[in-house]
Protein backbone atom coordinates (compact mmCIF):
# COMPACT_ATOMS: atom_id res chain seq x y z
CA UNK A 1 0.00 0.00 0.00
CA UNK A 2 2.34 2.41 0.98
CA UNK A 3 4.57 1.70 -2.34
CA UNK A 4 0.97 3.03 -4.39
CA UNK A 5 1.06 6.19 -2.12
CA UNK A 6 4.39 6.59 -3.00
CA UNK A 7 4.34 5.90 -6.59
CA UNK A 8 1.41 8.06 -6.92
CA UNK A 9 2.93 11.16 -5.29
CA UNK A 10 6.34 11.06 -7.60
CA UNK A 11 3.18 10.96 -10.47
CA UNK A 12 2.35 13.73 -9.08
CA UNK A 13 4.86 15.65 -8.37
CA UNK A 14 6.70 14.72 -11.75
CA UNK A 15 3.88 15.93 -13.34
CA UNK A 16 3.23 19.02 -11.62
CA UNK A 17 7.05 19.96 -12.08
CA UNK A 18 7.09 19.30 -15.67
CA UNK A 19 3.84 21.03 -16.64
CA UNK A 20 4.90 24.46 -14.20
CA UNK A 21 8.14 24.45 -15.70
CA UNK A 22 6.94 23.99 -19.21
CA UNK A 23 4.12 26.68 -18.98
CA UNK A 24 6.62 28.81 -17.43
CA UNK A 25 9.32 28.58 -20.55
CA UNK A 26 6.36 28.82 -22.93
CA UNK A 27 7.05 32.75 -22.12
CA UNK A 28 10.44 32.07 -23.77
CA UNK A 29 9.58 29.33 -26.54
CA UNK A 30 7.32 27.89 -28.54
CA UNK A 31 5.41 24.90 -26.77
CA UNK A 32 7.71 21.88 -28.28
CA UNK A 33 10.71 24.04 -27.10
CA UNK A 34 9.63 24.50 -24.57
CA UNK A 35 8.30 20.78 -23.28
CA UNK A 36 11.94 19.55 -24.40
CA UNK A 37 13.53 22.40 -22.37
CA UNK A 38 11.41 21.82 -19.22
CA UNK A 39 12.18 17.73 -18.86
CA UNK A 40 15.59 18.58 -19.92
CA UNK A 41 16.24 20.88 -17.11
CA UNK A 42 14.14 18.78 -14.58
CA UNK A 43 15.94 16.01 -15.51
CA UNK A 44 19.54 17.60 -14.88
CA UNK A 45 18.69 18.83 -11.62
CA UNK A 46 17.34 16.03 -10.28
CA UNK A 47 20.12 13.95 -11.59
CA UNK A 48 22.27 16.09 -9.75
CA UNK A 49 20.87 15.32 -6.49
CA UNK A 50 20.35 11.71 -7.80
CA UNK A 51 23.80 11.46 -7.63
CA UNK A 52 24.75 12.78 -4.10
CA UNK A 53 21.91 9.92 -2.71
CA UNK A 54 25.01 7.97 -2.20
CA UNK A 55 23.36 3.87 -1.89
CA UNK A 56 19.67 4.75 -2.38
CA UNK A 57 21.02 6.40 -5.77
CA UNK A 58 18.36 4.24 -7.93
CA UNK A 59 15.34 3.85 -5.17
CA UNK A 60 15.93 7.89 -5.50
CA UNK A 61 16.57 7.65 -9.67
CA UNK A 62 13.26 5.46 -9.82
CA UNK A 63 11.28 8.06 -7.42
CA UNK A 64 11.44 10.80 -10.39
CA UNK A 65 13.17 8.98 -14.05
CA UNK A 66 10.12 6.75 -14.29
CA UNK A 67 6.94 9.21 -13.59
CA UNK A 68 9.15 11.71 -15.73
CA UNK A 69 9.57 8.80 -18.60
CA UNK A 70 5.72 8.28 -17.96
CA UNK A 71 4.82 12.09 -17.71
CA UNK A 72 6.81 13.15 -21.20
CA UNK A 73 4.34 11.59 -23.55
CA UNK A 74 1.64 13.92 -22.21
CA UNK A 75 3.96 16.67 -22.08
CA UNK A 76 4.42 16.31 -25.82
CA UNK A 77 0.93 15.69 -26.69
CA UNK A 78 -0.13 18.78 -25.36
CA UNK A 79 2.67 20.75 -26.51
CA UNK A 80 1.69 19.37 -30.19
CA UNK A 81 -1.50 20.37 -29.00
CA UNK A 82 -0.70 24.37 -27.95
CA UNK A 83 1.35 24.53 -31.15
CA UNK A 84 -1.32 23.79 -33.35
CA UNK A 85 -3.88 26.01 -31.52
CA UNK A 86 -0.99 28.85 -32.29
CA UNK A 87 -0.96 28.14 -35.99
CA UNK A 88 -4.32 28.49 -35.98
CA UNK A 89 -4.63 31.81 -34.55
CA UNK A 90 -6.84 30.89 -31.62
Amino acid sequence: MTEGVTGLFALGYSGVVLFVLAHSLRKLFPPMRAALAAFTLSSVVHGATTLMAGEQAALAFAFWGIPHLLILPLLLVSARRQAARGKDGG
